[in-house]
């Protein structure tokens, strides 16, 4: 058995991780929901602190530093909690490690993103003007520009001083704790560290942080045993294989050779190059032939795909097209496709989907992702990989955990967030509810998702998948529309 310390209660923090490890032939063991707080509600660390010292023994660790810091994610981007209080939670790892000093402990923590929590209407001024700051405070500095000077000064004028003081609070307090972890892999309590960098741009304050970090790394003589690259919600599940330790071997086809040196929304670095370095992460290797998995990525095009016109779609996808021809021939010779859809944050590229739909090959794809951030997506389709290699048997492609998964990524990261989720915002709208945050009345904007979501479902089952839904149940975990957690049960 292993065990977890996810991020936060997000179906993608816990379920994920929990359904790649069956896939994969393991169990995994995570604290009570109790614990991991909600949204806004931090997580327990005291309690997960106990959680952790009462567990039996285990083949690995794998824990967030932030849930055990700071109580999740969000509570992460707050000032409530100091250095030092931060690090004495935190000091149960060292016990751990002196405790039981076979087992295996991957560690992953988050280098702050740009923006503060975007959690009700009110916050949204404060979300782009904090990232406007972000930005200008590097590029300021970094191109010695008068006009950047000035411009960073108007933006500081219009976010309220409170909440500027608790993001650079945040932010210093997140980057002396990471450096301290550094140091602690370099101690030993870590067999492996994941700094994953959440939503940023090509410039920000985030640079002068990942500077100073590397720096830290290369000093200690610790880069083989950590990364820093894009991501968030998908290091848990690229720690998981890490530690399988399967070398599975990757052959890459583009859609685009000039888009896969795109910068991905939200990330700061050329795509090609955050996809080598997730790879590396969780000791994959990329090949021309004998790979394990054919790779197609559907790289990231640039603007928002609810900005595309209908000329514009049909003229993308005349572009695709090669790309979709050749996926569905390799599905034909019956080799392992495993696709990476980054093309747009937030949801599948409608483009592609609705070409292999009609192709009937979506539930003939191995391995599917395409949801929130380049670096969530591709984490998630690499792990998966992972989990199918290590299980031993490729036949297990096939398995009722396979199908399942790849199932209700497609319908969450398709159907939902692509299609769905609009309709919902809408919804919300009519009735006087924030679709960042419906509080007591997400309710009936819950039950119009689970609708909308079942209907396409049965459909998605017996067109693409040959089969059947048994069973089938939608929630809003956080009573948002930014997240929905899917149960589905394929006869």
């Amino acid at each position: 058995m292993l065990a977890l310390v996810p991020l936060d209660n997000r179906p993608c923090n816990v379920r994920f991780p929990q359904q790649i490890a069956t896939i994969g032939g393991s169990r995994l063991a995570t604290p009570p929901d109790n614990m991991l707080g909600c949204f806004e509600v931090c997580g327990r660390p005291d309690l997960i602190n106990r959680w952790l010292h009462d567990l039996p023994e285990v083949e690995a660790l794998i824990v967030s530093i932030d849930m055990l810091a700071y109580g999740g994610l969000v509570a992460s981007r707050h000032a409530t909690h100091a250095e030092d209080e931060a690090l004495s939670r935190l000091q149960i790892l060292r016990e751990f490690r002196q405790a039981r000093p076979d087992t295996p402990i991957y560690a992953f923590n988050i280098l702050m993103r740009l923006a503060v929590t975007l959690s009700s209407d009110a916050a949204v001024a404060n979300y782009y003007n904090i990232m406007r700051y972000a930005r200008l405070a590097d590029e300021a500095g970094r191109f010695e520009s008068d006009y950047l000077r000035a411009q960073l000064q108007q933006v500081i004028a219009e976010i309220p001083p409170e909440v500027l003081l608790d993001y650079r609070a945040a932010r210093a307090r997140n980057h002396a704790v990471n450096g301290r972890m550094i140091d602690w892999l370099a101690d030993g309590v870590f067999d492996y560290l994941l700094i994953t960098q959440e939503d940023a741009t090509e410039f920000g304050l985030h640079r002068r942080e990942q500077d100073a970090l590397l720096s830290r790394v290369g000093t200690l003589g610790m880069e083989s045993k950590m990364s820093l690259h894009p991501g968030a919600d998908e290091a848990a599940l690229t720690l998981l294989a890490r530690h399988w330790n399967t070398d599975v071997r990757f052959a890459l086809h583009w859609s685009s050779q000039e888009d896969a040196r795109r910068i991905a929304p939200f990330e700061d670095r050329i795509f090609d190059q955050a996809l080598a370095q997730h790879i590396a992460a969780m000791r994959g290797v990329i090949v021309e032939a004998d790979a394990d998995f054919e790779l197609f990525i559907n790289a990231p095009v640039g603007g928002s795909q609810k900005d595309e016109t209908p000329p514009q779609q049909i003229a993308r996808a005349a572009r695709i097209n090669p790309f979709v021809r050749e996926l569905a021939a390799a599905i034909e010779a019956g080799q392992r496709v495993a696709l990476c859809d980054v093309a747009f944050p937030n949801g599948a590229d409608n483009v592609l989907m609705s070409e292999l739909e009609q192709r009937g090959i979506l539930g003939k794809l191995a391995v599917y992702g395409g949801w929130n951030t380049a670096g969530n997506t591709t984490g998630t389709v690499l792990s998966q990989c992972a989990a199918l290699r290590h299980s031993g048997d490729w036949a297990n492609i096939n398995s009722a955990a396979n199908r399942q998964f790849v199932f209700e990524r497609l319908m969450d990261d398709w159907f939902y967030q692509a299609r769905v989720r609009a309709h919902l915002e809408k919804s919300a709208r009519e009735q006087h509810l924030s679709p960042l945050n419906m509080g007591d009345g997400y309710t009936p904007i819950e039950a119009q998702a689970r609708r909308e979501l079942h209907g396409y479902a049965r459909l998605m089952a017996q067109r693409q998948f040959g089969t059947s839904l048994r069973h089938w149940d939608v929630t809003l975990p956080w009573r948002r529309t930014f997240e929905v957690d899917l149960h589905a049960e394929l006869v």
